[in-house]
């Protein structure tokens, strides 16, 4: 795949994950909010089809695989190893970004609303930490959407437990840090040259 993005919609993933039925495209369907209609073959099936008129699915022997760039983000998607939820908000600003890490490669997923999703490759492992923290503190620090602006990266690793991070930006210039477990967490002011850094440590 290049570097072009891949757009793709809610069925022609769920379409996709449901020819390689993983454990990691399981997980990768949860983290989507897809699984709720994993047993769907009406949404299966319509996603197949545009697939294949789309160029990027295909019959062979009994089977529709995968072909093109629809293969690689298949196959990353279904062997994936490490999944990295990127969620930016502001009163006025939402914006959901997946992930996903794997031995073949790695994509990043933009979330839209309206049920069609751009993905595109990037680099895995510490890589797509480091993408993460780069847009929380863009997105923090330029306060294009106004503020406050949030931040919230949840790591998941296979057979690690999740991590969740949250950092805020306030109208007053104070920095604040929750981090810890998706249950537990601590809160925490931190002066701005400060944060980004305890943000990382609390992910890593």
């Amino acid at each position: 795949m290049t570097e072009t993005e891949l757009r793709m919609t809610d069925h022609e993933l769920l379409a996709l994950l449901s020819m390689t039925p993983t454990e990691s495209a399981g997980v990768t369907l949860g983290l989507l909010r897809l699984d709720q209609h994993s047993g769907n073959e009406l949404l299966q099936n319509a996603g197949l089809t545009t697939l294949m008129v789309r160029g990027l699915a295909e019959p062979q022997a009994e089977k529709i695989v995968p072909v093109e760039k629809a293969a690689v983000v298949g196959s990353v998607l279904s062997q994936a190893q490490e999944w990295l939820e990127i969620a930016l908000t502001t009163p006025t600003g939402n914006h959901v970004l997946f992930a996903v890490g794997s031995n073949v490669g790695a994509v990043l997923l933009s979330i839209s609303p309206y049920g069609t999703h751009d993905i595109q490759p990037i680099e895995s492992g510490p890589a797509m930490l480091a993408l993460g923290l780069h847009l929380s503190n863009e997105y923090l620090t330029g306060a294009a959407e106004g503020l406050p602006a949030t931040a919230v990266l949840r790591r998941l690793r296979i057979d690690s437990e999740p991590v969740v991070a949250q950092l805020t930006a306030l109208e007053s210039g104070d920095w604040v840090l929750r981090s810890g477990s998706e249950t537990e967490f601590t809160e925490t002011a931190l002066p701005v040259g400060e944060a980004m850094a305890k943000f990382q440590d609390a992910l890593s």
